[in-house]
C-alpha cells in the first residue's frame, strides 16, 4: 500500500507541476533561447581565440622565438595567431570554401587537434604567469585606479555582447563583407563596394565567426585585440620603467572616452592598434637583446598591420627606417632587407587577391582597376575639401581634433583632452631623454626613440591626409599612434613632481585634475552602457529584434518592411551603403554616388532605369537622411541638375512602403 500511495503521489506531483509550469510559464523558459545564444558566443569567441593560441605558437616557432617571458609569449601567440586565422579565412574564401559546415568542422577540428597537443595546458601556464604579474603590479595601485580600470574594461566587454547594429561601418562593410562571402561561398569579382576589397585581416577572422553562426563574437574579438594591445603597452611600461609608469599608462588610456565603445564593435581599429604596438614593442626588444627572432616578430606584426587597412604602411616604414639607421651600415641593410622580406610574404595574400580579382593589388587607389574609372576615383578622393595649406588651421589642428566638431565620425574618435594637456611635457620627455638614453643603449631610451618616430611618421601622414580631404579628419585613425603614445605621456605625467615647488604642488593639481577627467569618463560610459542594457540582451531578457528596434529603429523598420518584398527581389540602394542583417540581396551605395554615377553614365531618367532593370534590380531603397544630407552638403557633387533627375525618376517608380519616421522609401521599378 504504501508503494501505491507514494508512485500516486510522485504522479500528482508531476502532473501539478507540469501543469502549473505549462500555465504559468517561468521566466528561464521564455529567456532560455537568448542565454543559449549568449553561451554559444561566449563559446565561439573562446573557441576562435584558443585556436588562435595554438596558430600563433606555432607560426612564431618557425622563426625560432622562443621568448623566456611567459607574457610575452601569451600576448604575441594570441595576436599573431589572430593573423594567421585571418590568412585561412581568406585562403577558405579564395578556393570558395566559406561555408557555414566548413568553417565550423575546421573550427573543431583544430580546437581538438590543440587539446591533444596540451596547448590547453600551456595556455592555462602562459595566463597563469600573466595573472601572477598583474596581481603583484595591480596589488601597488589605490582603489581608484582599480576601480577605474575595471569599470572600463567591464563596460566594453558588457557592449560585445549586444547585436552589432548600433556601428555604421560594421553594417557597411566590417560585417557585411564577410557575411557576402558566406552568402556566395567565396569570393568573387564584384562591383558590390570599394571598401569590401580593402586589405581585410579582421573580415576574415569576423568570417569564422558568422559561419560559426555568432555575429556578436565577432566583438568579442574586436574587444580582444583591444585588450591585447592595453596588456602589451602595461608589460613594455612596466619591464622598462616601473609598475606606476605601468599605471598611469594605463589610466591615459583609460581616459578615452571612445576606446570603451569603439573596442566593443566589430571594428578593424583594435587590430591596427595590436600589430602596430606589437611591432614597435618587438622592434625595441630585439635592439636590446640583438636576437634575431625579435626581428621575426617586428615582420610578421608589421605584415599583418598591412593586411588590415592601407593606412597601416607606416608601421613597416616606421620599423624599416628604425633599422636602417643602425650601424654598422652592411648589416642593418641585411636586416631591413629580410624585415621587408617577411612583412611583404605576410601581407602578400591580400594584395594578390586583389590582383587576381580586381585587376589592382592596391583597389581601388593608385591604378584603378576592375568596375573602377576616373569619376569614380574622383567622387571617392573629394580632393581639396580638406583645410589645405593654411597655416592658422594646421596650428588649430591638434585643438580641432581633439574638440572633434570636424571630425567625419565624432562619436567614435574622441581621444580625451590628457594628451594635449601633458603634450608640452610629454614633447620636452622626448627631446630631453630619447637620444641621451638610446646613445646609451638602454630600453627607456631606445622605447622613446621607437614609440616617437612611429608616432611623428603617423601624425604627419594624417596631417597630409587632412589637408587635402575631408573625408580623412577621423580622429581615430590616429588610435594606432595615440595608443602607443600613452607611454611617454605617462612619463610627462610623472615628471610634473620636478616642477612642484613649496607653495604651489603642479603634479598634484594636475593628478587631481585627471582624477576628475577619469571620473567623467567612467561616468560617460556608465550611462551609455547603462541606456544600452546589454544585460538584457544577454540573459535573453531582450530579443534580438526588440534591441535593434531600439537602438537603431529606422535601420530595424527597413528590415521589416524589406522582410515582406518578394523573396526573388533585388534592392539597389541611393544614399545608403549600409546592407548587413538586409533579408534581400541588396547593392549598397558604398561611397553615396550611386545615382550620381549612373546620371554621368546614362544622362536621363528613362536610361537609368533601364538599366536598373537591365541588373535585374526590382526596388529601390531611398535613405531620406543621406539624400538630404547630400542637398546640404555636397551640392558641389550632387548637383541641382542632378537632383532634377532624380526627382524625375523618382516619379516613375512606384512608392510601396515607408517606415514610420519617414527615413526610408522603398520603390518599386515598373
Amino acid at each position: 500500500m504504501k508503494r501505491y500511495t507514494g508512485a500516486l503521489f510522485l504522479l500528482w506531483t508531476g502532473v501539478i507541476i507540469v501543469a502549473y509550469y505549462l500555465v504559468q510559464k517561468p521566466g528561464l523558459l521564455n529567456v532560455l533561447a537568448g542565454l543559449a545564444d549568449t553561451f554559444w558566443t561566449l563559446l565561439v569567441a573562446a573557441i576562435l581565440l584558443f585556436n588562435s593560441y595554438g596558430l600563433g605558437k606555432r607560426t612564431l616557432r618557425l622563426f625560432k622565438f622562443d621568448s623566456q617571458d611567459a607574457v610575452d609569449h601569451v600576448l604575441l601567440s594570441l595576436g599573431t595567431g589572430l593573423g594567421a586565422l585571418g590568412l585561412l579565412g581568406l585562403f577558405l574564401s579564395t578556393i570558395q570554401l566559406a561555408q557555414t559546415q566548413i568553417l565550423t568542422l575546421l573550427q573543431f577540428s583544430l580546437a581538438i587537434f590543440f587539446l591533444l597537443r596540451n596547448d590547453l595546458q600551456n595556455i592555462r601556464s602562459d595566463l597563469n604567469s600573466l595573472r601572477s604579474n598583474l596581481n603583484l603590479t595591480f596589488s601597488q595601485y589605490n582603489l581608484f585606479t582599480k576601480f577605474t580600470l575595471f569599470s572600463l574594461l567591464t563596460f566594453s566587454f558588457l557592449l560585445t555582447v549586444v547585436p552589432p547594429f548600433e556601428a555604421f561601418d560594421a553594417l557597411f562593410y566590417h560585417l557585411a563583407q564577410p557575411a557576402w562571402v558566406l552568402q556566395n561561398g567565396g569570393l568573387r569579382a564584384s562591383d558590390i563596394a570599394p571598401h569590401f576589397w580593402f586589405p581585410n585581416l579582421t573580415e576574415n577572422v569576423y568570417l569564422w565567426a558568422l559561419g560559426m553562426g555568432s555575429e556578436r563574437a565577432t566583438q568579442i574579438i574586436h574587444f580582444s585585440w583591444m585588450v591585447l594591445s592595453a596588456l602589451l603597452l602595461w608589460h613594455w611600461s612596466a619591464k622598462v620603467w616601473n609598475g606606476e609608469i605601468a599605471r598611469k599608462t594605463l589610466l591615459i588610456l583609460a581616459s578615452m572616452p571612445a576606446l570603451a565603445m569603439l573596442a566593443s564593435w566589430a571594428y578593424a581599429d583594435m587590430a591596427l592598434v595590436y600589430y602596430s604596438v606589437a611591432a614597435i614593442y618587438a622592434f625595441v626588444q630585439y635592439r636590446i637583446s640583438k636576437h634575431n627572432d625579435w626581428l621575426a616578430v617586428i615582420a610578421l606584426a608589421s605584415g599583418f598591420a598591412m593586411s588590415v587597412k592601407y593606412t597601416s604602411f607606416v608601421v613597416p616604414l616606421a620599423c624599416g627606417l628604425l633599422l636602417l639607421f643602425q650601424r654598422p651600415v652592411l648589416k642593418s641593410i641585411s636586416e631591413a632587407a629580410r624585415f621587408s622580406a617577411i612583412a611583404i610574404f605576410t601581407a602578400l595574400p591580400y594584395y594578390a587577391r586583389n590582383t587576381i580579382f580586381m585587376h589592382n593589388p592596391f583597389y581601388p587607389f593608385a591604378f584603378g582597376g576592375r568596375y573602377w574609372d576616373d569619376f569614380r576615383a574622383a567622387w571617392y578622393a573629394d580632393s581639396g575639401t580638406g583645410i589645405g595649406w593654411n597655416a592658422l588651421e594646421i596650428l588649430l589642428l591638434p585643438f580641432n581634433t581633439l574638440l572633434g566638431h570636424r571630425d567625419a565620425n565624432f562619436f567614435d574618435g574622441r581621444m580625451g583632452p590628457l594628451f594635449l594637456l601633458l603634450a608640452p611635457f610629454t614633447v620636452w620627455i622626448l627631446l630631453s631623454r630619447t637620444n641621451q638614453d638610446a646613445a646609451q643603449g638602454s630600453a627607456q631610451g631606445w622605447s622613446l626613440r621607437t614609440i616617437g618616430v612611429f608616432s611623428l611618421l603617423t601624425f604627419s601622414a594624417w596631417t597630409v591626409g587632412v589637408i587635402n580631404s575631408s573625408a580623412l579628419w577621423q580622429g581615430r585613425l590616429l588610435f594606432p599612434a595615440l595608443i602607443p603614445f600613452a607611454i611617454p605621456t605617462a612619463l610627462a605625467w610623472d615628471s610634473l613632481q620636478m616642477f612642484d615647488t613649496s607653495k604651489l604642488r603642479v603634479s598634484f593639481l594636475a593628478s587631481t585634475l585627471i582624477a576628475v577627467v577619469l571620473t567623467l569618463t567612467v561616468f560617460d560610459n556608465a550611462m551609455f552602457v547603462l541606456q544600452r542594457n546589454p544585460l538584457a540582451v544577454a540573459f535573453g531578457a531582450q530579443t534580438r529584434q526588440r534591441y535593434i528596434e531600439r537602438i537603431n529603429p529606422s535601420y530595424a523598420a527597413l528590415m521589416s518592411l524589406m522582410d515582406e518584398l518578394p523573396a526573388n527581389a533585388r534592392v539597389y540602394s541611393l544614399f545608403e551603403p549600409r546592407t548587413y542583417g538586409l533579408p534581400r540581396p541588396t547593392q549598397p551605395d558604398a561611397i553615396i554616388y550611386n545615382f550620381a554615377d549612373d546620371v554621368y553614365r546614362y544622362s536621363t531618367s528613362d536610361a537609368i532605369i533601364e538599366h536598373w532593370k537591365s541588373m535585374e534590380y526590382t526596388h529601390i531603397i531611398v535613405y531620406e537622411r543621406g539624400r538630404d544630407f547630400m542637398v546640404k552638403f555636397g551640392s558641389t557633387k550632387f548637383t541641382p541638375a542632378t537632383q532634377d533627375i532624380f526627382h524625375e525618376t523618382l516619379g516613375r517608380l512606384k512608392l510601396v512602403s515607408q517606415t514610420p519616421d519617414q527615413v526610408y522609401s522603398i520603390y518599386q521599378i515598373p
